[in-house]
């Protein structure tokens, strides 16, 4: 599994997380439609086993929730799209904390919902879009997932 570790540290400190719980393929599919993207099968694994929550004080956008605010990654993703400096291959996953920066999954090169190939980018709300450097923070999902994990642990 693509992501076997990082459920194994979730479901380990299930009491100091709080997760919405599983999202059917039939909602996946429908944020993907809405977002005009595919997700790559490490946050699609994500998304069917936990939807969206926060473990160890980190919180993860997902889905499950309504679109009305903070962490549904659908309804953050379109606000940033509609400031225009969101480009629309990418979709908005986690709050870094600190200088506006927010991770966002570059869904550009997804082919299907087997394909693991997106990278984890950072993007700065409020920056103008021909500033962003959208720097490649991690090479998946699932590497971002365990080194926030790891370092949420050692904190």
């Amino acid at each position: 599994m693509f992501i076997k570790k990082e459920f194994e540290i979730i479901d380990e400190h299930s009491d100091m997380g709080d997760f919405i719980g599983g999202i059917s393929d039939d909602l996946i599919y429908a944020a993907e439609k809405t977002l005009n993207v595919k997700f790559p099968i490490s946050y699609r694994l994500f998304l069917r086993r936990y939807g969206v929550g926060d473990i160890l004080g980190e919180e993860i956008f997902g889905l499950g929730i309504e679109e009305s605010g903070v962490p549904s990654m659908v309804w953050i993703t379109k606000h940033f799209r509609q400031e225009k400096t969101l480009p629309d291959h990418l979709i908005c996953i986690y709050f870094a904390g600190y200088d506006n920066m927010y991770y966002c999954l570059d869904c550009s090169n997804v082919k299907n919902e087997n394909d693991d190939s997106a990278t984890v980018v950072s993007y700065f709300n409020g920056l103008p879009i021909e500033d962003q450097n959208f720097e490649i923070e991690f090479p998946s999902f699932g590497e971002f997932l365990l080194r926030t994990l790891e370092d949420s642990l050692e904190d």
